[in-house]
Formats: C-alpha cells, sequence, structure tokens
C-alpha cells in the first residue's frame, strides 16, 4: 500500500469507485475508562451501493466476554440507510451522531440511548497515518487511517456516570470489504500523551513478523512507519492474555513493549469476521515508570479460519480440565 496524502475532503464520505455491494465505508473511535475496566466502541459503517447502515455503540468491561454479557450492546447489520449525507456532521439511524470540528483533527461524538449515552470530544495528537490500495477491485481497501487522540466528555452506561479523560485512537477506512478466506491478522495499539504506535502483524507466520508501512511509531512529535519486528500473543484458551511486542521503524528507532489484558469482548464485526478485542495496559520503552500507557489487541479472523483453531484449543483444555 502507498502513503495516502489526505485532505478535508476525506472526512467526507467517498464516491465508491464502483458498484460493487461490498464497498463499505467505516468511522471507529474508541473510549476506555480505565480504572473501571471498560471500554467502547463507536463504530457505524455505510454500503452505499446497498443503502446499508451497520455497527453502532458497544460497551464493556471485566463481567462478560460476548455481546450478551456487555453492558450495552447496540450494533447493526442490514438497517435500511437510503440517503448517505455527509460524515462531517451526521446522525445515523440508531441516533448516533458524528461532527467534524476541524479537519483530520478534532471530533464530537453524541449518542442517546434508554441504558447508554455518550458527549465525547476527540483531539488528535498525531497525525493521520493514512494509506491507499493499488487496486480496490481485487483487494480490501482503497483508503485507510490510524490516528490517535485524547478523548473527553461523559460515558453513562449501567445507570453510572463516567468523566472520559484518556488517550485513545480512531480510523477510517473506505473500499471493498470482503469475505476473505484464511485471514488471520494481529493489531496492537497503545497511546499516551508523548508517544503512541499502532503494529499490525501476521500471527501464523513463524516469527510472527509485524507488517512493515503500515503501522507507525510516534515518539518526540514524530511519526515513522515501522520497518519490521516480531510480536507474541500469549492465550489463556483461545483468550489474549499478554502481546509481547518488538520493533523498529524507518527512523531506526526501536519499541519493547508488553502488554496486559485488563478486559475482553469477541464479536462478529461482519458475518464473515470474528474479532477478539481486549484492552491491554502496556509499559513500554519511554513510559516506563512515567504513566501507564492503554491500548489494546485485535485478533481478527476469518470465521472458518477461526473455527478448527477454537475447536482444537477448546478440546485441548476439556481433555486438560481447563
Amino acid at each position: 500500500m502507498a502513503i495516502l496524502q489526505l485532505t478535508a475532503e476525506d472526512d467526507n464520505f467517498h464516491t465508491p469507485t464502483s458498484d460493487d455491494p461490498w464497498w463499505q465505508e467505516s468511522a471507529w473511535f474508541t473510549v476506555i475508562v480505565p480504572e473501571r475496566n471498560i471500554s467502547c466502541y463507536v463504530y457505524p459503517w455505510v454500503r452505499a451501493n446497498q443503502n446499508l447502515f451497520g455497527g453502532g455503540v458497544m460497551v464493556w468491561d471485566d463481567r462478560g466476554r460476548h455481546p450478551h454479557e456487555a453492558l450495552h450492546w447496540d450494533y447493526q447489520w442490514s438497517h435500511p440507510y437510503p440517503e448517505l449525507g455527509d460524515l462531517r456532521d451526521i446522525t445515523f439511524p440508531n441516533g448516533l451522531r458524528v461532527r467534524c470540528l476541524e479537519p483530520l483533527t478534532k471530533y464530537h461524538l453524541a449518542y442517546e440511548h434508554p441504558q447508554c449515552s455518550l458527549d465525547v470530544t476527540f483531539d488528535a495528537i498525531v497525525p493521520p497515518h493514512a494509506l491507499a490500495g493499488s487496486d480496490d477491485t481485487t483487494g480490501t481497501f482503497s483508503g485507510h487511517l490510524d490516528q490517535q487522540g485524547h478523548m473527553t466528555g461523559q460515558l453513562s452506561v449501567d445507570g453510572e456516570e463516567h468523566e472520559i479523560d484518556c488517550y485513545t485512537m480512531r480510523d477510517r477506512s473506505w473500499g471493498r470489504r470482503v469475505p476473505t478466506p484464511g485471514m488471520h491478522i494481529g493489531y496492537d495499539l497503545a497511546t499516551n500523551e508523548s508517544s503512541a504506535f499502532v503494529a499490525f502483524s501476521q500471527p501464523d507466520i513463524d516469527g510472527s513478523p509485524v507488517v512493515g508501512g503500515i503501522g507507525y511509531l510516534w515518539r518526540d512529535g514524530e511519526s515513522a512507519p515501522f520497518a519490521g519486528g516480531t510480536r507474541v500473543l500469549e492465550r489463556d484458551g483461545v483468550w489474549p492474555s499478554r502481546v509481547i511486542l518488538q520493533a523498529h521503524d524507518t527512523l531506526g528507532r526501536t519499541i519493547e513493549a508488553v502488554g496486559e489484558s485488563v478486559n475482553h469482548i469477541c464479536f462478529q464485526n461482519l458475518p464473515s469476521m470474528v474479532n477478539f478485542v481486549s484492552t491491554l495496559r502496556w509499559e513500554w520503552e519511554g513510559d516506563r515508570g512515567v504513566s501507564a500507557s492503554w491500548g489494546e489487541v485485535q485478533d481478527v479472523w476469518d470465521i472458518e479460519r477461526y473455527r478448527p483453531f477454537a475447536r482444537a484449543t477448546n478440546k485441548v483444555r476439556s481433555r486438560d480440565g481447563a
């Protein structure tokens, strides 16, 4: 993938490059209440060629690992959506409002539901790291960006009010999102006020290599893509429990990071895709003994690829009495 130069227009919906029904656009923001092990995903997506809205708002903590056990779960796959609108100021069918306050930098999210409400603002601390696909008629995306920032505001869920003041993440993708047989991707990130990283890895290849060019390291006000490295994912059964990342960027800077899971959720964000998400407390070079870094691990599978792994793992645990 090539580096993509963004403009303010990239905050709006992108025009589909074809009439392919799989053409999809998404906007993702995360919210964390670290002292309560609470995580929130704001993840709306639209398939313009099918006039469909999907995704929504999800909140979970350390007392449940599936959507039916979560604090709040408002997630759609096929809600009718006949009019696209303007993503820079939009209210989706579930009541989620997204507003761009400053191009590529500042966003306001508002959501009202009888069981959950959200009123937060995301301020970027890192420039968007954007990539363009070479050919989205055969690939997955024609565009994707990752960006970390400071989230402030309020979250109300399960009868409790939470002040939000955390360093967190957003991303955007547009292009074809097709079922990918055999897919398995590792996605790790961490953010604090002075440093951050995003790393993609290939868990099923020997050495679990970090993919160069896609993720990045931000430190001392400068961001550079990762050039390579390795990543180890430890599990408790099928559940991610610990991540060990060693990587270097194109400026020659290195990072050694260890992340410990504090909660878990597993859900199908698409019918063909299953996603394990854990919020992590990270310790890594640059912030050890200074401040905690929070972030997450995503263990993303094609559902047919995941099935034999889960059944074999659960069989071993059953045999061993775990």
